[in-house]
């Protein structure tokens, strides 16, 4: 009998301490506040998140939820996508089941057992709707003993799903399949063929454009895209990932595949990344190398920091804008420094031009052929140096594709040759290593023209649009600089060019936002060219975001300022017409801002190292507080004696960072 009371204290005691411990984690983790710094940059559009209504509203909504036995703690959340329910993540649930994991997957609003999903027009409906829902879920898994939260979505769910981690969703890791951003772009380029009439509403779209809302997450991701995706295009996909500014850890990864993605396309990639607690965080030289304050990248905009100095820290509303003007090899069919009187005639054209840009503060960035420079030192003009000393910028044309095959350039190592003695031409014009290329691109490995071991030292390059529209038919709709990942851009077509790489070795700076079919100034044969030019820059100023760099450039050739003196004179007085009514007024009211290409790379390096050290301290802080949480936990364990308790049961439990 004594013996039977005793065990029943015993059981009675170790109840007492399992209640102790699950209270003791529950007000350890309320206790701890997020990971993020304070302030934190503002969010942009602000989230609209609903009150958690817990149990009662899941109650609402269709969901499986599968507590494995060997649950290990965390809880995977699964979005699916159009014209799918729940059970089709049937398979993949129960294969992280089998690693330990919780999951839970839940009918999107019109789908499953909430509806039929009858078109694009209630895509707003069902984006904001859903997103909140995740906001919540999340949160009642928190509430439920889940220590982490992650989620898998795939396409429509991936566009919900970074919606809600933009709202403030508490999910630490997140893989989004197929995903998707800029919605008009989508809707224009994918194979979709309704049009919504929501679709030209800019209030309509800041609320449920991932575009918009994946700046704010600060977790980690993974994007999973197809190559040959046709429905919404991986250009798409490349607009998510680039748009994940905050994310203390985030990759890009391509599969050789169109709208689709299977378990076993992206299980091992998921299951690593779940795994690993490790967030390895690296930055080029190119990055490393970049001016800032000693205050600067803290997301704070402190005293004695501008947006000049720390555009990262201090946002502004600004599009850096540029004027483009390329030199070819030749002339009038003869090339530049075969003949004196017709090179001094384009070089005064060229002095021309370049004091009608600085009668209204503007500069040009010439990008030339070594022909031109050539002849500069050859008949002793010095024309580049003198406007680089008037604050110009002086590049590199380099027009590799057309002397590929005239030239049998098969190799990278054969076309640096070309381009390296363009680029020695030029830097004896003007006394100065030039870093700034327009052209040049068609190479296996794009980033052999950067500051690299081997490479030609570049650090921007520009003049990719026109190309890339005659080989895609596809608007240039890119407004923030990147940095070129290691990647062949011989054919265009491969989007893998697009998607930025913070350790590679060159800036790409974008321009001609938006436009379609016009790629240069020439007033000569088209004099509506500086309207088309115009309503390229209002698209820019129209979607400018300040928690980026926002730039916009148009370019024309030399030769297309003409030949006579009487066609000159009308094409420069067209030029200055252009600058005074439209983009002085727009300098004036603060919208816009004159920089040389080689200016504006400078300006977005700073941006990009302030980012850097921002994400890194976040990913630090959150390391740190975890640390924290589990020390705590720990210790408290084993006061209470609660090893011995889960040993006596069967039961294992470990804590990795």
């Amino acid at each position: 009998m004594a013996s039977r009371h005793g065990i029943i204290k015993i059981l009675v005691v170790l109840l007492i301490v399992v209640i102790l411990i699950g209270l003791g984690f529950f007000l350890s983790y309320k206790r701890i506040p997020k990971p993020s710094p304070s302030p934190k940059p503002s969010p942009y559009p602000k989230p609209t998140i609903k009150p958690s209504e817990g149990e009662e509203l899941l109650d609402k909504i269709p969901h499986i939820y599968n507590k494995p036995k060997n649950w290990n703690g965390k809880t995977i959340i699964f979005v699916h996508g159009l014209g799918r329910s729940k059970d089709a993540w049937t398979e993949d649930m129960k294969s992280f089941e089998d690693l330990g994991y919780a999951t839970f997957a839940f009918d999107l609003p019109f789908h499953g057992e909430r509806g039929t999903f009858s078109g694009a027009e209630q895509l707003p409906t069902l984006i904001k709707e859903g997103s909140d829902e995740i906001v919540i879920i999340a949160d009642f898994l928190r509430m439920d003993g889940a220590s982490e939260v992650y989620l898998i979505s795939r396409s429509l769910g991936s566009i919900v799903s970074a919606v809600a981690l933009g709202k403030g969703a508490e999910i630490e890791k997140t893989v989004l399949l197929l995903p998707s951003a800029n919605l008009r772009y989508v809707f224009k380029f994918g194979s979709v063929e309704e049009k919504p009439s929501w679709l030209d509403d800019n209030e309509v779209l800041s609320e449920i454009d991932p575009l918009y809302f994946l700046p704010n997450y600060t977790g980690r991701i993974q994007f999973h895209i197809g190559k040959k995706d046709k429905l919404l295009t991986p250009e798409a996909g490349v607009f998510a990932y680039n748009a994940a500014i905050l994310a203390k850890e985030r990759k890009l990864i391509w599969h050789d595949l169109s709208h689709s993605m299977p378990l076993s396309e992206y299980f091992e990639h998921a299951k690593e990344f779940f795994e690993r607690d490790k967030v390895v965080m690296r930055a080029s030289e190119l990055v490393k190398g970049a001016s800032i304050p000693s205050t600067g990248g803290n997301g704070v905009c402190d005293g004695g920091e501008s947006w000049e100095t720390s555009p990262f820290d201090c946002k502004e509303k600004v599009v850096l804008i540029a004027f483009q003007l390329h030199i070819e090899e030749v002339v009038e069919r003869k090339p530049y420094d075969s003949d004196k009187a017709l090179f001094e005639k384009y070089a005064n054209i060229l002095d021309r031009l370049a004091a009608v840009f600085e009668s209204h503060g503007a500069k040009i960035s010439i990008q030339t052929e070594k022909n031109f420079a050539i002849a500069d030192v050859k008949f002793g003009r010095y024309i580049l140096k003198e406007l680089a000393e008037r604050g110009h910028g002086i590049g590199v044309q380099s027009h590799l594709g057309h002397h590929m095959k005239r030239l049998n350039l098969d190799t990278d190592e054969e076309r640096l040759s070309y381009t390296r003695e363009v680029k020695e031409a030029v830097a004896r014009a003007i006394g100065r290593e030039p870093t700034n290329i327009g052209g040049g691109f068609e190479m296996d490995n794009i980033n052999l023209l950067g500051n690299v071991d081997g490479g030609l030292g570049f650090i921007s390059m520009t003049a990719v649009e026109k190309p890339y529209y005659m080989q895609t038919n596809r608007q240039p709709a890119w407004l923030h600089p990147w940095i070129l990942p290691p990647v062949q851009m011989i054919d265009l077509s491969d989007p893998s060019w697009l998607s930025h790489n913070i350790e590679g070795s060159i800036v790409y700076i974008p321009g001609w936002y938006m436009s379609e079919g016009l790629f240069e100034i020439d007033y000569r044969k088209n004099k509506n060219c500086f309207d088309l030019a115009t309503q390229s820059l209002y698209k820019a100023l129209e979607d400018a975001d300040p928690r980026f760099i926002n730039v916009w450039w148009a370019s024309a050739h030399l030769y297309q300022c003409g030949r006579t003196e009487e066609e000159v004179e009308e094409i420069l007085s067209a030029y200055d017409r252009w600058l005074s009514e439209v983009v002085d007024p727009l300098v004036k009211e603060g919208k816009v801002r004159w920089m040389t290409f080689d200016e504006i790379a400078e300006f977005y390096l700073k941006w990009e190292k302030e980012r850097f050290m921002f994400i890194s301290a976040l990913a630090q802080k959150s390391a740190e507080k975890s640390n924290d949480v589990l020390a705590k936990t720990n210790s408290w364990m084993r006061v209470q004696g609660l090893s011995m308790y889960l040993e006596l049961h069967g039961h294992q439990c470990s804590f990795e960072e």
